[in-house]
């Protein structure tokens, strides 16, 4: 039963990534906070009907603002990245969050770092230089980097306000946190949105609202069964094969059905990105 839930996380991550694609070509790459406020309140009511009894606390607070915060600049900007730039590099760029909770152990949990790290971070940073060459089909700007460096920023902090809450409370009311977290995102989103798009917002939701939902259970599908796996498999193989499957599922997506075609020195980078990843997580 455990590989079946591996298998339906490591589908859940690169469709989470994939399924926006067709969003932003119908949307010109607009109405990104209609579509985040979808999935987020998608990922709120599986969460509040899937879960059993809860005790909040009001601890849990300062802890879920600032996973709320992350996880809009993850959720937006990794839209706002797809609209404008590579499918494939777009989802390695996010991969790279890894490194801020690897960051946070280090200087404050006192975690060690494995052998394989600094050649890790080494191919990261080749792979980073390879995947920004210029390739007349697949163009990488300013824009693009922004986006992605912001969505990896987010997705990274999301990990790190996880990791400070178990620490904090032991492992408990991560339900708990998740509910408070995600209320706070759509809130937020319900507002923004229609501050910045309400002309268009029946528009962008009547275009979008199926694959927002999808990717809204899709985020807590993963989320939960990351929570029953890390209790089943130890983190040196879960987390390189989720990572390293969802980026080369995605760039297959990518390749194959929407026809991105990188250029040769992208596609070293890509694969070196990728073996990156997995060491990073080992």
């Amino acid at each position: 039963m455990q590989y079946l839930y591996l298998l339906t996380v490591i589908f859940g991550v690169s469709l989470q990534t994939v399924i926006k694609k067709p969003y932003t070509q119908k949307t010109s790459g607009k109405g990104s906070y209609t579509f985040s406020l979808i999935l987020s309140l998608t990922a709120l009511a599986f969460f509040t009907l899937t879960s059993g009894g809860l005790d909040f606390n009001s601890g849990l607070l300062p802890y879920s603002a600032l996973f709320a915060l992350s996880y809009i600049f993850g959720t937006v900007f990794a839209l706002e990245a797809i609209s404008c730039g590579s499918l494939s590099l777009t989802a390695l760029f996010i991969s790279y969050s890894l490194l801020l909770p690897t960051a946070y152990g280090l200087l404050f949990l006192k975690d060690s770092v494995g052998i394989l790290f600094i050649p890790g971070f080494v191919l990261l940073i080749a792979s980073i230089f390879l995947t920004n060459a210029k390739n007349e089909k697949v163009k990488v700007n300013f824009k693009w980097l922004l986006f992605a460096s912001l969505a990896s920023i987010g997705n990274g902090m999301c990990s790190v306000s996880q990791k400070m809450q178990q620490v904090k409370f032991n492992g408990e009311y991560k339900n708990e946190f998740m509910i408070l977290a995600l209320a706070v995102v759509a809130l937020f989103l319900a507002v923004y949105s229609v501050l910045k798009e309400r002309r268009e917002m029946k528009t962008y939701a009547r275009l979008g609202w199926k694959e927002a939902i999808f990717c809204g259970l899709a985020n807590a599908v993963v989320n939960l069964f990351v929570m029953v796996l890390s209790d089943t498999m130890p983190a040196s193989l879960l987390f390189p094969v989720i990572s390293g499957g969802g980026i080369l599922i995605t760039h297959i997506i990518a390749r194959f059905y929407y026809k991105e075609k990188l250029s040769i020195s992208q596609n070293v980078g890509f694969i070196i990105g990728l073996v990156s990843v997995i060491l990073l997580n080992l």
